[in-house]
């Protein structure tokens, strides 16, 4: 098995430098120089273009509405956590009654591989569906090391390699699926050129004197570029096409440690620090650099508002709506969902849960702004977004709502959910997969995939993702184990 290449000190040097030569008063900002008529005309050019191709590219947004006039305010927001913008969600109809499918199934699961600890090692494993799913990224803790894998669609190995000794925390690969990024806990970020070759070249450990601090890493929808977020604050991008990786000591510094962050339609990147989102300029495809636009302040919750609450600590998750203008959903501390419009046009919304459902774990907005929250002990709420917007406007927000339903569908636990375009979800948690349906919001079990696990305490399913057509899923444990099924 061979090792990764190494970007070198002098590459690193290089990066560091090009940023300070760059970080000048950008065009248009005040004191700046004015961009010309040609200039905004570009500009504007390559907007629409970005767009273009987020229409073409994208299938879960919903661009239906969207004017491209339309801009989000520029400078500082003050979110407001005001008691009566606060709703409460619903618990479920029948506590002990777990959602099932009803009659017979309508998908049955065929099962295209699985994997074990004898190939990925007997820790936690992270994995990632190609653009187009005909292959799959394994990154998994092998004796003390970790190793980066590709397989077909059918389960083949393709190639692996050993980059490390410090565990894996992410992969992902970027959107035109030519290059897989690994994150680790320590040694930093690499990149491995796979795309559909049969003989790959070894990954490239990415400035690893920087990216030993990553803590957020995420692909653009876009273009392939890399926005990493540091525990110190900092910005930096992996520019594929310019070949640049670029790190934003000055434009781009954040107050403290990057927790999350999202990459909007238009290649705006949304980054949470503290108490803090920040929205950048849209970042362009080559020569990108990282220019705050809007600023949203967490902090300042009222005295009414529970404790537990108030004590929830830095955004732990972020994720733009699919629509316009974009509505952002923040997860602090596991209680508490608090959803902004960042044209600021509508009210703040708070969402609470019951506690006794544990934490929130995973959330995905579906099309025409339909949430699913899923909390931890088994539980899923559905709430219909654009319907409590409609009541808040119309004078009031009533605390709890009929626009919300929470179903039970797992007696232990629930870890993780991905969607679809056609709003197929599925979910893993105890030792099965299911495949659900909503109706507004209700849900119904399509299918349940139970899987060959006995309960191990310390152990569990972790993740699951659709690949790119929705019509096969990867699902990872903890304990070295990828099943995936069509």
């Amino acid at each position: 098995m061979s090792k990764p290449r190494e970007m070198s000190l002098q590459e690193e040097a290089d990066a560091a430098t090009d940023e300070e030569a760059n970080a000048e008063t950008p065009p248009g900002s005040p004191g700046g120089k004015q961009p010309s008529p040609a200039e905004q005309a570009a500009s504007k050019a390559a907007y629409e273009a970005r767009v273009n191709r987020a229409k073409q590219n994208v299938g879960k947004l919903d661009l239906k509405n969207l004017a491209l006039e339309a801009e989000l305010p520029k400078g500082d927001h003050q979110l407001t956590h005001r008691e009566d913008n606060l709703v409460h969600t619903p618990r479920a109809a029948d506590e002990k009654t777990v959602l099932t499918v009803r009659g017979a199934p309508k998908h049955k699961g065929r099962l295209l591989m699985q994997i074990g600890p004898e190939v990925l090692g007997s820790g936690k494993v992270f994995c990632a569906w190609q653009p187009g799913g005909q292959r799959l990224a394994v990154a998994s803790w092998h004796d003390g090391k970790t190793e980066v894998h590709c397989f077909t669609r059918s389960g083949q190995a393709v190639a692996s390699y050993e980059l490390c000794d410090s565990k894996p925390l992410w992969t992902g690969w970027d959107c035109n699926g030519e290059v897989v990024a690994v994150r680790t806990e320590a040694a930093g970020i690499f990149l491995w050129e796979v795309g559909l070759v049969s003989n790959p070249s070894p990954p490239l450990h990415l400035a690893p004197a920087h990216t030993s601090k990553a803590t957020f890493c995420k692909w653009s929808k876009l273009c392939p570029q890399l926005a990493i977020g540091t525990s110190d604050g900092k910005v930096i991008l992996y520019n594929r096409l310019d070949a640049v990786l670029q790190l934003h000591e000055r434009k781009g510094t954040l107050r403290e440690e990057v927790t999350c962050g999202d990459w909007l339609f238009d290649n705006r990147l949304a980054l949470a620090s503290g108490q803090r989102v920040k929205i950048s300029q849209p970042i362009a495809e080559t020569k990108a650099k990282w220019e705050s636009f809007s600023k949203f302040k967490l902090s300042g919750l009222g005295s009414k508002i529970p404790k537990h609450i108030q004590e929830s600590g830095a955004p732990a998750a972020l994720a733009f709506t699919l629509g316009y203008p974009p509505f952002v959903a923040v997860t602090l501390g596991g209680k508490y969902l608090l959803v902004f419009d960042s044209t600021r046009k509508a009210e703040d919304i708070g969402l609470t849960f019951p506690p006794d459902y544990g934490y929130i774990c995973a959330f995905e907005w579906l099309p025409g702004n339909m949430l699913l929250v899923a909390l931890s002990n088994g539980y899923i709420v559905t709430v219909d977004f654009a319907a409590l917007l409609r009541m808040q406007q119309g004078g009031k927000l009533p605390p709890k709502v009929a626009a919300m339903a929470t179903n039970r569908l797992f007696n232990e636990y629930i870890t993780s959910m991905d969607t679809t375009p056609d709003q197929k979800i599925v979910c893993c948690g105890d030792a099965v997969i299911k495949i659900v349906r909503n109706s507004g919001v209700d849900l119904e079990v399509f299918a349940e995939i139970p899987l060959d696990r006995k309960p191990v305490i310390g152990e569990c399913l972790h993740s699951v993702s659709w690949d790119s057509e929705g019509s096969a899923f990867a699902c990872a444990s903890t304990d070295g184990y990828v099943y995936v099924y069509a």
